[in-house]
């Protein structure tokens, strides 16, 4: 598996790489609906974040990042349980960056659910189809759900 290989979209069971983009774009349209909504409420995106343009976009670049350069990158080093686990750790810390939105709780909970949980789902989903596109949609979607859990809870 390369760089490049993994960036295709592929047909993946029944998606297609039509209804894959297709999915991705209504996502990230209710991504942007989402957070508008939030924004006009709370003067914040996702309840908790400034309005920033890449948080739109988090599910795309995270998953190229992590799992289209990062994971891929390990694998020319590493099997494949030692490269996830290290793209997944990695993922993990990289929620840090949210020291300065989440109280301590939250942002350990973040952390702890990326590093452990969904990141290691990723990659292995991205091993299993050849692709982060599918990994998009799940992470769309992950991101959706999880703002409308924390939205109840207010």
């Amino acid at each position: 598996m390369n760089i490049s290989e993994v960036l295709q979209l592929k047909q993946i069971t029944f998606l297609s790489p039509l209804l894959q983009i297709l999915l991705i774009s209504l996502l990230f349209i209710v991504t942007v609906l989402t957070q508008f909504e939030a924004y006009n409420k709370t003067g914040k995106t996702w309840g908790h974040y400034p309005l920033s343009t890449s948080s739109f976009f988090a599910a795309i670049y995270e998953e190229i990042l992590f799992r289209g350069l990062i994971l891929v990158g390990l694998l020319q080093i590493y099997t494949e349980t030692t490269a996830i686990i290290i793209s997944s750790l990695l993922f993990g810390l990289w929620h840090f960056k949210n020291i300065f939105y989440l109280s301590k709780k939250e942002l350990l909970y973040q952390m702890l659910y990326t590093g452990l949980i969904f990141g290691p789902i990723m990659a292995i989903i991205t091993l299993a189809t050849d692709t982060i596109w599918l990994a998009v949609i799940l992470h769309f979607a992950n991101n959706l759900l999880a703002f409308e859990i924390n939205r109840k809870r207010r």
